[in-house]
């Protein structure tokens, strides 16, 4: 079965203060975890972020599932978590920045750290991720999530399922990133063998009523 992981930047949204910001994460990955979670996404924060890192730090080493860490395009971030050692660390893709991509690409496999990198529903983006060496790409189905009408969902899904076997082919593993709800992992599970899915905002409407635990499985359940 693919895995799921819960990205917690909603909730890292809703704190202002630092140091509150990092307890929430932490609290809340463990939390996640013990719900049956396959792994966490939080992102690299700002640089100079110390409360962020630290939070970063505490996660590898009390979690047992991969922990992944959005970064940005910025150096120092990048040499930060090559000490930290994540999981993965996911950096968003853009055509400007083919170099730094390339090189923070091989830095962080170098140290043994996956890496995926965030792309639009585009099928030369995905040649470029291969290109440059990625491990992942992680599709932002934002499009897919957001559709209107049942046409343009059908048209969204259709674009998924064959840049999924596209990255197959070319011999990087899916994920695919979005607000997800069960019904929207159903069908795109029911389209093509994903990996992995990285759930949003609405994973963390249906824990506030049922719980971690049983929105997490819900999720699972979808996918069966």
């Amino acid at each position: 079965m693919a895995r799921i992981t819960v990205n917690l930047e909603p909730l890292a949204s809703l704190y202002q203060d630092g140091a509150d910001m990092a307890r929430s994460l932490v609290k809340n990955a463990l939390a996640c975890e013990i719900a049956g979670a396959d792994g966490i996404v939080v992102g690299m924060g700002k640089e100079g972020d110390t409360k962020r890192r630290k939070a970063i730090s505490l996660l590898i080493d009390s979690l047992d599932i991969p922990l992944s860490v959005k970064c940005g395009h910025d150096l120092r971030p990048l040499e930060i978590l090559q000490d930290l050692k994540p999981g993965m660390v996911v950096l968003p893709y853009q055509a400007d920045k083919k170099e730094f991509l390339s090189t923070a690409i091989t830095n962080l496999q170098v140290e043994n750290i996956l890496t995926g990198l965030e792309i639009p529903l585009e099928i030369e983006q995905i040649k470029d991720a291969a290109k440059l060496k990625a491990d992942y790409i992680i599709l932002n189905c934002a499009a897919y999530c957001q559709a209107g009408t049942i046409n343009a969902r059908v048209d969204e899904l259709g674009k998924i399922s064959k840049l999924v076997a596209l990255s197959s082919r070319l011999s990087m593993g899916a994920v695919t990133s979005g607000d997800f709800n069960p019904g929207h992992l159903a069908q795109i599970s029911g389209a093509a063998q994903v990996e992995e899915y990285m759930l949003g905002l609405p994973f963390f409407s249906s824990a506030l009523i049922y719980g971690y635990k049983k929105a997490i499985e819900n999720a699972k359940f979808a996918l069966a």
